[in-house]
């Protein structure tokens, strides 16, 4: 039996054709937590001498907040439109799915309401200063430790 095939875009913009069974796997797997919330937490009391940026990236250890898978050069520095505060590390795919999700997506709807961020109890602005502290922390090798 021939079952339908839906056409997707995928990740160099050309289409993909998948099958139902593909199709529910995807719905799935996308409506589980992110995986920053199965990730063991630090400590329950923040330090005042860390680097608020340094800690979220050993946190994270080059992971996605979202899929959990590493990396590599893919960081994007997410953040809440609304309060201006960084929010977690997300590799391009995942950011791009954030972004343009429902606001009542199983998985983002959670990560927004439980970001890393918060997790680690940090509110840091986002902007250029923000983006130049990750790069040198980046650039120090403290990434993926």
């Amino acid at each position: 039996m021939d079952y339908p095939r839906a056409y997707i875009r995928d990740v160099v913009g050309g289409c993909v054709r998948r099958t139902v069974e593909q199709q529910l796997e995807v719905k799935q797997r996308e409506a589980g937590p992110p995986a920053c919330h199965s990730w063991p937490y630090l400590r329950a009391v923040p330090l005042a001498d860390i680097d608020p940026l340094a800690l979220l990236v050993s946190w994270q250890a080059d992971r996605c907040a979202g899929c959990g898978h590493p990396m590599g050069g893919d960081v994007v520095l997410d953040h809440c439109h609304e309060s201006g505060l960084i929010r977690g590390l997300l590799c391009g795919l995942c950011n791009n799915a954030e972004g343009t999700a429902p606001p009542r997506h199983p998985r983002w709807f959670r990560y927004r309401i439980m970001p890393p961020a918060l997790i680690l109890d940090f509110a840091v602005p986002y902007g250029k200063p923000a983006r130049k502290r990750l790069a040198h922390v980046l650039a120090d090798g403290t990434r993926g430790q």
